[in-house]
């Protein structure tokens, strides 16, 4: 019995198997056994996870990074698709890599993840919820930049960075019709962003952030109708004071 045990233990020993099993687990600690790739995937889960905790969101959204596809264009360069969404079935949050090429600070990440959190905390409302944003999408995508914004302040993260990385990223079509499109005009979005912030949180429209040029390209584009706006309240404000 003693023999066969040891003749068992020897061919244990020997077998290629065993001994890869060994190596594996001597390269193997602590430091080193949950090591991960990709800064950017451990940055969205740190900054999602901020937004969440810091306004204790009592929903479960699951946040994802996903390479982009290649994408050839007609005279031949290569670019990525640059997204991020939120699917409003399964609650989840996906921002593709190509999305990183746009984002210069953890602020403008913030808004891009808050935006994409608030619809999927929208969708919480059940299935007439689902289909009211499906059908609707423009209006919800208008309150998820606004909801975003409430979220980065509370995360302690500058609203400005909405407005800088919008202007850099918003699309400008021609139309704005509901059937040629899921998102209102850029222009369109970051103007209530402004206002919001305007008349929410106007500390953060001296910040440093309203000097960079992304901030500063969205104030020459839309000049006149900042300028309109502004008068508006300055009008109000008068009335008010008259008021009392």
């Amino acid at each position: 019995m003693k023999k066969m045990f040891f003749v068992l233990s020897l061919l244990l020993l020997s077998s290629p198997l065993f001994a890869d099993e060994v190596v594996l687990l001597n390269d193997i600690n602590k430091d080193n056994f949950w090591a991960k790739q990709g800064i950017e995937v451990d940055k969205v889960l740190n900054v999602s996870n901020k937004i969440m905790m810091s306004n204790q969101i009592p929903r479960r959204v699951p946040v994802m990074v996903e390479k982009s596809k290649k994408i050839v264009t007609m005279n031949g360069t290569v670019t990525e698709t640059v997204n991020a969404y939120s699917d409003t079935y399964n609650k989840n949050v996906t921002v593709l890599s190509g999305m990183f090429n746009y984002i210069d600070c953890d602020d403008e990440l913030a808004y891009i993840l808050a935006h994409e959190i608030s619809h999927s905390v929208e969708a919480y409302g059940g299935l007439f919820k689902y289909l009211s944003m499906a059908s609707n999408s423009k209006k919800y995508e208008e309150k998820a930049d606004l909801t975003a914004i409430d979220y980065m302040v509370k995360a302690g993260y500058n609203p400005i960075a909405a407005i800088t990385m919008g202007n850099k990223i918003f699309t400008e079509p021609m139309w704005d019709w509901g059937f040629n499109s899921s998102h209102p005009k850029g222009s369109k979005r970051l103007m209530n962003m402004y206002k919001y912030i305007f008349i929410k949180y106007p500390e953060y429209l001296n910040s440093t952030m309203a000097k960079l040029p992304a901030y500063k390209n969205f104030e020459y584009a839309l000049n006149d109708d900042i300028k309109e706006f502004q008068q508006k309240q300055k009008k109000k404000a008068i009335k008010a004071d008259e008021i009392l």
